[in-house]
């Protein structure tokens, strides 16, 4: 029902009386329509088919605006803004093969990590002499599975002769999982500026939206004629960014940077040319990752399943952010401390958990009940090997 106020659901509860006043005026107000009668279980089912042709109206309505809306309906929403939904993207990036002369690698060949996440070749390779050959791999899969830390491509799938060894020199940045609505409609919000005159918002809002794989982005500038505190410049902006590929974060950084200022960077600088051909060096800073140790003491009943321990590791994990399986979770995210009681309220979820007690740690040696701080620009991150389940004493 609409009211002046908006869309206004009315549900059987509401329904019902409105039938049964109907049913009164019609045949009479000593008219039976107790629940046991015939006309009355018919009322009941006509108002609750009113009230679920209700409900799918109310959706339609929702389904109008960016914070109600949800899947196709929030999809074609944030078109109009020209934004689209992040689609799964295949992580991709550079090997370094050494190979014997006279050595083929074909196209397709697979490699792995240690953990077994496959990639596969996308070009062929002839080695014309003794030396290291450069080729373009993507991963199998698709997702932030494929992000992989330099160094962890090296296990060959399929024997050649005259293959030595296969690395990765750099992390591949640029695999990326589907974005749920709740992202779609944050990611929305924050592009509002990237049209906008204050170029601090709009350089975010175009990192944000144009680069595969970002999870978070910041802007901080110094307008002073002197270096600030953290080191920047006069005159200059630091963008600190959380995932993505460098190239793509410097073009996006290029295209909204004022003229004259400085892009500076502590991590990352970029030559970006313009359309002349003109070369610019646009520097970034990376989030840096915070290892967190966790230990968990836990009290349990009978209803404890048997994988229970490893279900709460798991929850830690997608809270915090980090491996799990060779899945990767992107938890927290950058700047963002861990909270010791919204930590331990997750695990809760867990049956069969009686009690539980949380102890974190930066270094894996002093554990603490307290909360855990995550500076500027840094992002929590744990895996497995860091979390410890004890019973509770």
């Amino acid at each position: 029902m609409l009211t002046s106020r908006g869309f206004k659901r009315m549900r059987v509860a509401e329904y019902l009386p409105v039938m049964q006043d109907l049913a009164r005026e019609l045949y009479g107000e000593d008219v039976d329509i107790s629940d046991n009668t015939p006309l009355g279980k018919m009322l009941y089912l006509l108002a609750q088919q009113r009230a679920e042709d209700n409900e799918l109206a109310e959706e339609i309505w929702n389904s109008r605006f960016i914070d109600t809306s949800e899947g196709a309906s929030l999809e074609a929403n944030v078109r109009r803004a020209l934004i689209t939904k992040k689609k799964w993207l295949k992580a991709s990036g550079s090997v370094s093969l050494q190979l014997e002369k006279g050595t083929n690698v074909p196209s397709g060949h697979l490699f792995r990590t240690p953990y077994n996440v496959y990639f596969r070749t996308l070009e062929e390779v002839d080695a014309v002499e003794t030396t290291i050959y450069s080729v373009e791999v993507k991963c199998l899969d698709y997702g932030i599975i494929g992000n992989v830390a330099a160094g962890d491509i090296s296990v060959n799938v399929n024997n050649i002769t005259g293959l030595i060894s296969v690395t990765n020199p750099e992390a591949f940045v640029n695999g990326q999982d589907e974005e749920n609505d709740d992202a779609l409609k944050a990611r929305y919000y924050e592009s509002l500026s990237k049209v906008g005159a204050r170029r601090i918002e709009s350089i975010e809002a175009n990192v944000l939206d144009e680069v595969p794989g970002v999870r978070s982005c910041v802007v901080i500038e110094n307008v002073e004629d002197f270096y600030d505190a953290d080191g920047r410049p006069p005159h200059s902006f630091e963008t600190v960014v959380l995932g993505g590929e460098d190239e793509l974060i410097a073009q996006a950084i290029f295209k909204k940077k004022p003229g004259g200022i400085r892009a500076f960077g502590k991590t990352t600088t970029v030559n970006v040319p313009d359309d002349k051909n003109f070369n610019h060096p646009i520097g970034f800073t990376r989030a840096a990752p915070v290892p967190v140790f966790v230990r968990i003491h836990r009290k349990v009943t009978n209803r404890f399943p048997l994988d229970g321990d490893e279900q709460l590791i798991l929850r830690v994990i997608e809270f915090i952010g980090g491996t799990h399986d060779d899945v990767k979770y992107e938890g927290l995210g950058m700047n963002v401390d861990v909270i010791l009681a919204r930590l331990e309220s997750r695990l809760f979820a867990v049956e069969g958990l009686d009690d539980v007690r949380v102890e974190l740690s930066s270094d894996g040696e002093i554990y603490t009940d307290a909360n855990l701080s995550i500076a500027f620009p840094e992002v929590a991150e744990t895996d497995e090997s860091k979390i410890e389940v004890l019973p509770l004493e």
